[in-house]
């Protein structure tokens, strides 16, 4: 191979050029495998463009709607610090699904004047959006569906048109549009119609089989007591005794693993449970995002998790609603319970009680973990109860919680009374800073014996293009906006570029963050530690448009002992969004959440246009690992695949000559269709000066591309930051790529 020796001052070397067919895996950790890429959709919602807009309903302590308000009758205080109401406007129209509902003053706004509090003097009606209303069926077992179809069906009427816009959802295994929004009430009862239950309640069976390992416990217990009360003489007894309570001491061995099974399988299917409806919910809010007029969620479900795996999601929920101003109303599906929800808390409470018991009276831990643990599991299922996640749901949006009833039907007559009459207030916030925190609202009503129901807050943020949100996000995308990117620890992020002949090109983006930079909390009473770090990645076209966002969070938890190790640990997040051609910026930002500090970074890429008759080259990525992936997890067409190897890219790491003997390099070639490549050359510089360079041996063309991994050797090579150049040309065209890299001592 030719080799060229570059000028000035610097020391002679060689370097070899050594083709490979198979990159070989390194000794390194394993890391996390690229995530799959996650759709989001756009929102309109942006604190410093509108006013903050609160839908109000207020009732009587008898239920009733109160609809003789004015604006002197209302305040409004966010943060605590009382607001000067902007706007404010009664909305009275008679549209709705329902039939029965009746107002005096059917149709139309009355806006009425902020110098004119009394309403004496009004403008004339101003036109209304259509009310919108989506009905959400969560995973229902055969006899809740029933009462839930019956009460919908009931009040929708049988034929006719509705001025209201209504959808028909189902969220089991995912979510499932049973009825676009429509006008047309005998569609949409064809939608309630179509949903189908999910079989006998696993949450039934599963507290079936655990309270049959509790018994089973409890009578192994008393075996145990009442033998070892019977040799107490000692001799021969004692000697009797040991064989028995040692063969009740492996039948309760097995049923404590029974048991163990139970509550871990138990959290999980909770979760899953919860993630399916929420991921459901947030598709649902964003097909309501951008439309105005009242906006209605109505959610069917046996219980929505509240867990802590959970709360973050539950959070996201209601911000997102709040921010498009949609109420949520949940009805519990279960009717009137023939148990309460209670019971299985404290069955678990009691579970719990006599673990411990078990394990003072027979010297040994028979729990899971921390005796903590228990009491946590018995926390989870108080949240789990309808009036914990579901309430919460319901009225941090403004809307109620339906539950302990099988007149679902006058519940629906609530919510319609609320979507045909409401007051709706607008002001602008005192506290003009858009840190990303959130800001409560508190809206009373200055009479008596009367319940407010409006949204409980928002999100001040600038409006990142791409909505709705999720809360996480808000601080990271706060911390962005300052304009001074913030550096408070190290992050390496960056994005790649891989033609697409079809649309423009496959973009991985890649962040990384050391956890030995990140703050943990330790809990020494339950003896657990606690990290959480957000990255978000926002991608912008050259007028400055944000047209992808992505992001994901990381919660970091275990026991005490366990965070140093911990802190010695790697978040690597990964996507690739297909992006068309063009220039774009990528903005990435990773925040400490317990820290509440972050650190971002700013790359631009080129997306070449998709022409079959052009010569492409992907972009020339370093390797820092490689991990071989089994056959089923092998992605083909995937830009870091090689073959069964998948390649993380290094993001500017120094290489050391001392670990690292020889640096790998990739990069993929999209031949024109009819024009062969006829060269492809390689290049290292060094201050701009080359020093060596050589041509590449390429292989067959698979997938319409070419892909090519190299290794350069080190041995000899200085210290310092070095080009890696390459250059395919054909017989119409020449294309280069061309990186970085730096060598350690």
């Amino acid at each position: 191979m030719a080799r060229q020796m570059g000028q000035g001052s610097m020391r002679r070397f060689s370097i070899v050029l050594v083709l490979v067919s198979l990159l070989q895996v390194g000794s390194a950790a394993r890391g996390q495998a690229p995530a799959p890429d996650k759709p989001h959709s756009t929102s309109t919602f942006t604190t410093q463009a509108t006013a903050i807009l609160v839908d109000v309903v207020v009732r009587d302590k008898k239920g009733s709607l109160v609809t003789d308000l004015s604006q002197s009758d209302f305040e409004v205080a966010e943060d605590g610090v009382r607001q000067k109401i902007g706007s404010f406007a009664v909305v009275n129209h008679g549209g709705g699904i329902g039939i029965g509902v009746k107002f005096r003053q059917p149709g139309g706004t009355t806006v009425l004047s902020p110098t004119d509090p009394g309403g004496s003097e009004s403008a004339p009606a101003a036109p209304l959006e259509p009310a919108m209303t989506a009905l959400v069926f969560d995973a229902l077992s055969p006899e809740a569906l029933s009462i839930t179809q019956k009460a919908a069906l009931g009040y929708v009427p049988m034929i006719g048109e509705s001025e209201a816009r209504i959808g028909v959802f189902g969220t089991e295994p995912a979510l499932k549009i049973l009825q676009g929004y429509t006008s047309d009430l005998a569609l949409v009862r064809k939608g309630i119609r179509d949903v189908t239950a999910t079989g006998t309640s696993a949450k039934d069976l599963k507290a079936d089989q655990k309270r049959d390992v509790g018994q089973q416990l409890a009578k192994v217990d008393s075996q145990t007591e009442r033998i070892l009360g019977a040799a107490g003489g000692g001799g021969a007894n004692l000697s009797e005794a040991g064989t028995a309570i040692g063969q009740l001491e492996m039948q309760q061995k097995m049923l404590e693993s029974q048991k163990h099974l139970l509550d871990a399988f138990e959290s999980i299917d909770r979760d899953h449970r919860g993630y399916a409806v929420t991921t459901a919910l947030q598709a649902v809010l964003m097909s309501m995002s951008d439309i105005g007029g009242r906006k209605t969620v109505v959610l069917f479900s046996e219980g929505l998790p509240a867990s802590p795996a959970m709360r973050a999601q539950l959070s996201n929920i209601i911000e997102a609603a709040n921010r498009s101003n949609i109420s949520i109303y949940a009805v519990d599906a279960n009717g009137l319970r023939s148990t309460s929800t209670l019971n299985d808390t404290r069955e678990q409470l009691q579970s719990t009680v006599d673990d411990r018991l078990r394990q003072i009276s027979f010297g040994r831990d028979t729990s899971d973990g921390p005796y903590t643990r228990g009491m946590e599991r018995t926390e989870d299922m108080l949240a789990l109860d309808p009036q914990g996640g579901l309430a919460t749901l319901a009225q941090d949006t403004g809307g109620f919680l339906i539950r302990d009833t099988n007149d679902i039907g006058q519940a629906f007559r609530r919510i319609e009374e609320d979507s045909r009459f409401h007051y709706l207030l607008s002001y602008s916030p005192v506290n003009t800073a858009l840190d990303g925190k959130f800001r409560t609202i508190a809206v009373k009503v200055n009479r008596p014996n009367i319940e407010v129901f409006s949204r409980k807050g928002y999100r001040a943020m600038r409006n990142p293009g791409l909505a709705p949100g999720l809360a996480y996000e808000a601080p990271a995308l706060a911390l962005l906006d300052r304009g001074v990117l913030p550096n408070a620890f190290p992050i390496r992020a960056g994005g790649l570029v891989f033609p697409d002949r079809r649309a423009g090109a496959t973009v991985p983006i890649i962040v990384k963050v050391n956890t030995e930079s990140l703050q943990f909390e330790t809990d020494q009473a339950r003896g657990t530690y606690s990290g959480q770090v957000a990255v978000v990645v926002r991608i912008k076209d050259q007028r400055g448009t944000v047209v992808q966002k992505m992001s994901q969070q990381y919660v970091l938890s275990g026991d005490a002992k366990d965070v140093e190790a911990a802190k010695k640990g790697e978040i690597l997040f990964y996507r690739q969004p297909l992006l068309p051609p063009g220039f774009f910026e990528v903005e990435a930002i990773a925040y400490d959440v317990v820290g509440q500090k972050g650190s971002a970074r700013v790359s631009t890429i080129t997306v070449p246009s998709p022409k079959p008759e052009s010569l492409e080259l992907s972009s020339l990525v370093i390797v820092g690992r490689t991990e071989r992936v089994s056959g089923t997890e092998v992605k083909t067409g995937a830009p870091l695949y090689y073959g069964d190897v998948l390649m993380y890219p290094n993001l500017g790491d120094p290489v050391s000559r001392a670990t690292d003997k020889e640096l790998s390099f990739y990069v993929s070639l999209y031949p024109a269709v009819g024009h062969p490549v006829k060269q492809v050359m390689l290049e290292l510089l060094h201050n701009g000066q080359r020093v060596a360079n050589g041509p590449l041996t390429l292989g067959k063309i698979l997938e319409n591309r070419i892909q090519h991994v190299g290794r350069l050797p080190l041995d000899g090579v200085p210290p310092g930051t070095y080009e890696l150049k390459v250059t395919a040309s054909d017989d119409q065209s020449e294309r280069t790529r061309s990186t970085f890299f730096t060598v350690g001592s």
